[in-house]
Parts: C-alpha cells; sequence; structure tokens
C-alpha cells in the first residue's frame, strides 16, 4: 500500500470513528443540536466545516480516480505475448468490428456491444435490414466473418457472436429534382 493510499485510509477510518462517536453523543444527550450549531456558526467552526468538506472531497475524488482506472484497466481485453502483455481497448475493438462490418460485410446500419466472456469476448450486433436481405444467411455471414476477423487481426478469442435485427425497412430515399419541383409549386 502506498504511503498516500495508507494516509487517506486512516484519514477515513477517523472521520467514520468521529462520525460514530458524535452520533452516540447526541443519542446519549451528552452533546446538543443547540451547542453544536451556536459552534459551528463561529469563524472556527466554519473553518473547521471548510477544511473537512475540502479533505472529504479530495478523499472522494481520488478514490472515484482510483475506481476509473480500475473499471478502464479490466475493460480492456488482454492477452499475453512473448515479451508481455498485449492490451486492447474496448473502443479500438469496437473500431475494428465497425470497418469489417461495414468493409466486408456492406452493413452500415449497426450497433457493436462487446462484453468479455471467459478469456475471449462476446460481440452482439444489433441491425436494421432491408425488407429484401435474407436474415438468417446474413446473420451467419456476420457470426463467421467477425469471429475469424477479429480472431486472426488481434488474437482475441470470439466466445460469442449474437446478432439482433431490431427492424426491417428500406432505408428513406432523397427525394428527386422533380418531386422537389413539384413542392415548390404547390407550395406557391
Amino acid at each position: 500500500m502506498t504511503p498516500f493510499l495508507l494516509g487517506v485510509v486512516a484519514f477515513v477510518g477517523i472521520v467514520a470513528a468521529g462520525m460514530g462517536v458524535i452520533s452516540i453523543l447526541f443519542s446519549t444527550g451528552t452533546l446538543s443540536l443547540a451547542a453544536a450549531q451556536e459552534f459551528l456558526g463561529t469563524l472556527t467552526g466554519r473553518v473547521i466545516l471548510y477544511a473537512l468538506g475540502g479533505i472529504l472531497l479530495g478523499v472522494g475524488f481520488y478514490f472515484w480516480a482510483l475506481f476509473h482506472r480500475g473499471r478502464a484497466h479490466l475493460a480492456r481485453f488482454a492477452q499475453d505475448g512473448e515479451w508481455g502483455k498485449i492490451e486492447l481497448s474496448p473502443y479500438a475493438l469496437r473500431e475494428l468490428v465497425s470497418g469489417v462490418m461495414k468493409d466486408e460485410i456492406g452493413i452500415d446500419r449497426f450497433q457493436v456491444h462487446l462484453r468479455h466472456m471467459g478469456d475471449g469476448i462476446a460481440i452482439r450486433i444489433t441491425t436494421t435490414l432491408l425488407p429484401e436481405d435474407r436474415v438468417a444467411e446474413i446473420g451467419k455471414r456476420i457470426q463467421e466473418t467477425l469471429s475469424k476477423r477479429v480472431a486472426e487481426r488481434t488474437g482475441v478469442e470470439v466466445r460469442e457472436v449474437s446478432v439482433l435485427v431490431n427492424s426491417i425497412h428500406a432505408h428513406e430515399e432523397e427525394p428527386s429534382d422533380s418531386e422537389e419541383e413539384n413542392e415548390h409549386t404547390d407550395a406557391s
């Protein structure tokens, strides 16, 4: 444990113990709310409150940073290389999957969701298809292509590729010039 972290833990312990003692003193009637309010209204009481509030904010930000750093580390997809770890961020994997979906499969309306599954990755694609598309064939092609490309390009084992077709409808087309002219003449 680093000295700073040890200090933070000690401070949190002291504050928690102090709050416990104050609670007990209030509940037994030894300390009254009126006396505490009177003391906190003085300059010394306000300085103590500001200092305590600042320290608690600092401790809160420190723990938030620890949480965020740990969460970012856990979100990475890692494998052991010959000379150390090779890590991929979820953002990098999403970019790779998006490129494969657009360039190799030809679908440009989709969402990519990634999650850890064992020592590999699970990919979920949510997409919209056209009415003339064959859902089963496209779903199978997405599964085969993504599992193969992600594994060969990153070394991360693909454990599952799920495909959810949430909508089947035609893309909206741009109005042609003649339709635009008709709209303008109808409006006058």
